[in-house]
């Protein structure tokens, strides 16, 4: 019986490795700030800056940072398609509308529009969508 070796990965294997949640779904993360009355979001990897939320999901996601203690104007979205370690809320999807996607959040039985770039996340709309809202600072 010889010594068993862990493989040597490249560190983007390696960090690849890190970010993914249970079986191979990605756990996502956006910043997400209040600029101007409005909550917006900024994605570096998809260039997306600004991207507000609107038509009910700024509402909801007023209601979910009033829920998590030290969440101020500025929190991280994490995000992913399976529940995992330290998500807090779900949303479950309602219809696709207008090339984008409604999401029902059930314990407020509220509904709000995510735009299309969803799909830099989710190709297709993904059955549910479970967050977590971390403090920055």
């Amino acid at each position: 019986m010889g010594h068993h070796r862990q493989p040597d990965y490249p560190p983007a294997q390696a960090q690849t490795a890190l970010t993914l949640g249970r079986g191979g779904c990605p756990i996502h993360r956006v910043l997400v700030q209040a600029v101007d009355g409005l909550w917006v979001y900024d994605d570096a990897s998809f260039g997306v800056r600004e991207q507000p939320f609107v038509f009910g999901a700024d509402l909801i996601l007023q209601k979910m940072a009033a829920q998590v203690e030290g969440i101020g104007d500025r929190f991280n979205l994490v995000f992913s398609s399976v529940p995992f370690p330290g998500s807090e809320f779900c949303l479950g999807f309602v219809r696709e509308e207008t090339e984008g996607f409604v999401y029902r959040w059930e314990d407020e039985k509220l509904q709000g529009w995510m735009s299309p770039s969803l799909r830099n996340y989710f190709p297709e709309p993904a059955p549910k969508i479970y967050l977590q809202l971390l403090p920055i600072g």
